[in-house]
């Protein structure tokens, strides 16, 4: 099998896209090392300090270097295990995801030393544990270098042996002829990148060593056994189509390309992004042009179908496409987990997501679990509100949770002082997490003092009502993207949004107070292109999920809306049930039904009265009144999607009232 074609897709490719002799202008225009470093850059794995400034001869820390590889090997994310390690830092995760895989180890006392210079020998030692990491076999090689004296380590030794073999070391001339390695010297970005670079070239060549076809082009039909094991065919064949008519066992054959499989009957595809794109890209047809948003690393889609162009998937139950390159399919035979569905001994609906990676599983209160599952059960769903249970059955159709599908335009029946008690009393949870394990719960340390949540009620208020948008709409988004105001983004930015924080970038943006970051999220993002129907990315104005909702380009995570609709609900909870679960007349939520559904000022058809129309059926309404008209039609009044009308009519035919678990 090819161990590395979603990891790296042919870097040496990008190797040799890139000039010999540049035609850039910038500071790493014709020094040595420019090739590697340029194509590090160009793969995202060491960013620059602005313009054309990349810093070719600055010294390296460790921290930096863990996160090169950690960007480079797309390292799943690790504990926060370093006490020296300010879980705020923008080199947190690379050093965790780094220590999590066994490339990178600590110092004494449970300290990184992550701003410590890292030399040339300890950059050999890390990139000789990738290479582990990645099951890359490796050839000793003979150190000839003038200096070997200076390396007293025996895992130095053996960890620069194998890279001289590899082909990674090559070392540093001398007037002489000869070359030294200097091991203790400090690196430099430039040597950095091509110690990374040099990697990534040897792992790919293993690959293709290991795999002769690689690279050739060719079709095969190959089985799937009932232990999850595949046997590559043979027979190769020279199109799609040719293997595609040679399977004669669907339940058990496969089309692979390249030993990779791009064809099945059955099963899941795994979302794998490539370096560049961040995401696997949602594109609307099989033109593969025009997307809509993508999904994180890691993601499950469920499988549809697929060609030698790309695999059909559905997402929450919406049709997608997406390209081979970003996608792995799964035969059900070489699942090794699945996310899932249970209700838990609160009658809660909790989503267990699996984590390929690591083979684990993570999980969330979504809202409260509906009637018809049980506790001690196993339940599928797509789009969470039609489940199967585990042997395929359906056992419940088009149920929904309440704060999920809930429109933006809502308000909340809780006051400034209630929203700040509930954030008082999660934040003495989370800071008592910390005092039963330091380590683990090192983020929720001083929760109770730091958290950029404290106080917030009134802000939430005074938002509601300005803005027109729900209060625990933003809260539940809070939560979620701010882990109850602790993330560094919410610590050191005043970002508890996630507000400019891409994939490709996650820096983020600085925020000079809390109101200053949620009036953005309103007047720059929710107000302005998700909620209104003039708007980019208008989806319909709820949470939702990836098929419909603020959710569907919002973030990558699929899971997003959901998560943040079950922060939303266990507040309800806690505080008494007076949005929903005790609350006697909650909102009527609605789905429209029809194409270019208008909605109108009056209940009166006439011209110069329109104030908007839902393009197509499944955008969220909010129901308040019905009023009935002399010719016997029968109007709905809801709160208006628009930013200048509180209300507006349409016709009921058209809108259909949803059953929410309640």
């Amino acid at each position: 099998m090819r161990k590395l074609a979603s990891l790296f897709l042919s870097f040496a490719l990008l190797l040799s896209l890139l000039p010999a002799k540049s035609a850039f202008a910038d500071d790493i225009t014709g020094i040595k090392l420019e090739k590697e470093m340029r194509a590090m850059i160009e793969a995202g794995i060491i960013y620059g300090y602005g313009p054309d400034k990349y810093a070719p001869g600055d010294e390296v820390t460790r921290g930096q270097f863990a996160t090169f590889l950690a960007r480079a090997l797309k390292l799943p994310e690790g504990p926060h295990v370093f006490t020296d390690v300010a879980i705020t830092s923008n080199l947190a995760f690379g050093i965790n995801a780094a220590a999590q895989s066994g490339i990178v180890t600590g110092l004494s006392g449970g300290k990184f030393g992550p701003d410590q210079p890292v030399t040339r020998e300890q950059m050999a030692v890390m990139i000789n544990k990738s290479l582990d990491y990645l099951k890359i076999s490796k050839t000793a090689g003979t150190m000839n270098f003038s200096d070997n004296h200076e390396i007293t380590s025996s895992i130095s030794k053996w960890a620069i042996t194998y890279m001289v073999g590899s082909g990674i070391i090559m070392g540093i001339p001398n007037e002489d002829g000869t070359f030294r390695f200097a091991p203790k010297k400090t690196a430099t970005r430039a040597e950095a990148a091509a110690f990374i670079a040099r990697m990534i070239t040897a792992a790919e060549k293993d690959d293709e060593e290991s795999n002769p076809d690689y690279g050739l082009n060719t079709y095969r039909v190959s089985t799937v056994s009932s232990d999850g094991k595949i046997t590559i065919g043979t027979k190769q064949y020279g199109t799609f189509a040719e293997a595609d008519k040679a399977i004669t066992n669907a339940s058990t054959q496969v089309i692979t390309y390249n030993d990779k499989i791009i064809k099945m009957s059955s099963g899941i595809v795994i979302s794998v992004p490539t370096v560049k794109e961040k995401v696997t890209l949602l594109y609307t047809s099989d033109a593969l042009k025009t997307h809509n948003g993508g999904v994180e690393k890691g993601t499950e889609l469920q499988y549809i179908s697929s060609d030698e162009k790309k695999v059909v998937v559905k997402i929450a139950g919406k049709t997608a496409y997406i390209k081979h390159e970003e996608a792995n399919l799964v035969p059900k035979a070489m699942m090794k987990g699945r996310s899932y569905y249970s209700v838990n001994a609160s009658g809660e609906l909790v989503h267990h997501l699996y984590q390929e990676q690591k083979n684990n599983y993570v999980a969330y209160v979504f809202g409260k679990a509906p009637s018809f599952l049980e506790q001690g059960k196993k339940y599928y769903s797509w789009d969470g509100s039609n489940f199967t249970n585990e042997n395929g059955a359906a056992v419940g159709t088009q149920v929904y949770q309440y704060f999920s599908m809930l429109p933006a335009r809502t308000k909340t029946n809780y006051t400034a002082e209630e929203i700040d008690t509930y954030i008082a009393q999660k934040l003495i949870e989370k800071e008592n997490l910390y005092n039963s394990d330091p380590v683990a719960y090192i983020r929720y340390k001083d929760a109770t003092k730091l958290s950029k949540l404290i106080g917030i009620g009134s802000i939430l208020k005074e938002f509601e009502k300005t803005y027109k948008i729900n209060g625990l709409m933003v809260l539940g988004i809070a939560i979620n993207e701010s882990d109850f105001g602790m993330s560094p983004q919410a610590q050191v930015k005043n970002n508890i949004i996630g507000l400019y924080v891409y994939d490709s970038d996650p820096t983020g943006k600085y925020f000079t107070s809390i109101q200053e970051n949620i009036t953005t999220l309103a007047t720059s993002f929710l107000n302005k292109n998700y909620i209104p129907l003039t708007g980019a990315y208008a989806n319909g104005g709820m949470l939702g999920n990836k098929a419909k909702g603020i959710n569907v380009r919002y973030a990558s995570d699929p899971y997003w809306g959901q998560k943040a609709a079950g922060h939303i609900f266990k507040l309800d909870k806690e505080l008494g049930g007076k949005d929903l679960l005790n609350n006697p007349t909650p909102y009527k939520i609605g789905l429209t039904t029809a194409n270019d559904l208008k909605v109108r000022n009056t209940p009166v058809v006439e011209t110069g009265n329109i104030q908007f129309a839902y393009p197509t059926p499944g955008y969220p309404v909010a129901i308040l009144a019905n009023e009935t008209r002399s010719d016997g039609s029968i109007w709905h009044q809801i709160l208006s999607d628009s930013n200048e009308n509180e209300f507006g009519y349409t016709y009921s035919l058209y809108v259909k009232e949803l059953s929410y678990v309640k």
